[in-house]
């Protein structure tokens, strides 16, 4: 898969994982917060430079992504389709990561998945257009110079592929094996975020033998792209063990 790199190149410490009609690059202004660290900007199967490789599975996709990413990476962010696949990515290779913040997931049963399922395929042809990018990144509160990226990243996505991870997501659930992973994960959500994303927090948590989980004060499902700062001292934070950044809220476990 291709991936961006950027900051210092000998050595990537992170990678980030976007959602789905977004391509890598929509995590730039977060690592720029991160510039004595190497970041790798991942485009996911039919996103961005990755687009003319077929979107198969979330299976398929985190295999690619373990295949691609060098050794160095220690830390995983993933939100939304990223997400899916990094916990994918968990359970596929239990002790490969340190850290992993993931946002924007649920662990099963979505609500009305066949008419979410329909409605995926209904927006797949527009989604590449950039009224209608625009459109949704305005939906999603996203604004300047993150807005602009967003409507370049989905401007790059294959229909078919927006349309088929749409589905896989809607119709996720927990893989095997998370109670093998040795990673220290934290799982996070808007605080406007879907009842049935929130809920699943904890069921998450529960699955893996190392994980808290977090809500962003006052924001929803696209949280790290409307607060880059506050989604990058998140990251900071768990990666130092430091406490709480401001406008975070730990949820009891």
């Amino acid at each position: 898969m291709n991936v961006t790199s950027v900051g210092p190149a000998d050595a990537p410490a992170f990678a980030f994982l976007p959602g789905v009609a977004m391509s890598g690059a929509s995590f730039a202004p977060v690592a720029a917060h991160f510039p004595d660290t190497g970041c790798l900007l991942v485009d996911l199967p039919g996103h961005g430079g990755s687009r003319d490789i077929p979107w198969t599975d979330l299976d398929n996709a985190a295999l690619s992504a373990l295949a691609t990413l060098p050794e160095t990476v220690t830390t995983l962010a993933g939100v939304s389709l990223g997400a899916y696949v990094g916990l994918m990515m968990l359970a596929l290779a239990p002790d490969r990561f340190r850290f992993a913040l993931f946002s924007g997931l649920h662990p099963s049963d979505m609500p009305n998945p066949r008419l979410m399922r329909v409605l995926s395929y209904a927006m797949a042809p527009l989604v590449s257009r950039p009224f209608f990018a625009r459109r949704n990144a305005r939906a999603m509160g996203l604004s300047g110079d993150v807005l602009d990226a967003y409507v370049a990243g989905a401007a790059q996505t294959r229909p078919g592929a927006f349309a088929r991870a749409t589905c896989d997501v809607v119709d996720f659930s927990l893989p095997d094996g998370l109670d093998r992973v040795s990673t220290d994960v934290l799982i996070a959500a808007g605080t406007k975020e879907h009842q049935t994303i929130l809920e699943g927090q904890a069921t998450i948590c529960s699955a893996l033998q190392k994980a808290d989980a977090c809500r962003a004060s006052g924001l929803g499902h696209a949280w790290p792209a409307q607060d880059t700062a506050r989604f990058a001292a998140l990251l900071r934070a768990h990666v130092d063990g430091s406490g709480w950044p401001e406008g975070i809220e730990p949820v009891p476990s």
